[in-house]
């Protein structure tokens, strides 16, 4: 059930959301795969591509990490972390909301590997329940 509340909100955020907001120019200020370890969670560790940009609106400058809303995955390898070929001082299009310029995001699309994850998760499921 957890899953389908998931996937229902980045569905929505992607199909509805993300249209009302404006797109605009950024600048990558870092891209690196660094590894990942959970303050939380000791099993939720592996490698992860951070990516920062830095964008202008209405002549303020804002700076932020968020790449994607889709469901991604730490990798154990640090070669197949790397989905991006991004370099510093590379421009790129992103997208901002208008009414929080704060928020913003790369991936203004909804990758629909994102629902294979679940669907696997309750095949498994129902395998080993029955």
């Amino acid at each position: 059930m957890i899953w389908l509340f998931v996937i229902g909100r980045i569905f929505f955020f992607y199909l509805v959301t993300i249209k009302k907001w404006k797109n605009t120019e950024a600048t990558i200020i870092y891209s690196q795969t660094e590894w990942f370890r959970s303050k939380t969670d000791s099993d939720n560790e592996g490698w992860k591509q951070i990516i920062k940009y830095e964008y202008s609106v209405h002549d303020l400058k804002y700076k932020n990490d968020c790449v994607t809303k889709n469901i991604s995955f730490l990798s154990p390898f640090k070669d197949s972390a790397k989905k991006y070929t991004f370099a510093k001082g590379q421009k790129i299009q992103i997208a901002y909301n208008s009414i929080n310029p704060n928020n913003s995001i790369i991936e203004d699309r909804f990758d629909f590997s994102t629902l294979i994850i679940p669907i696997v998760f309750y095949i498994f499921l129902g395998v080993f329940l029955f």
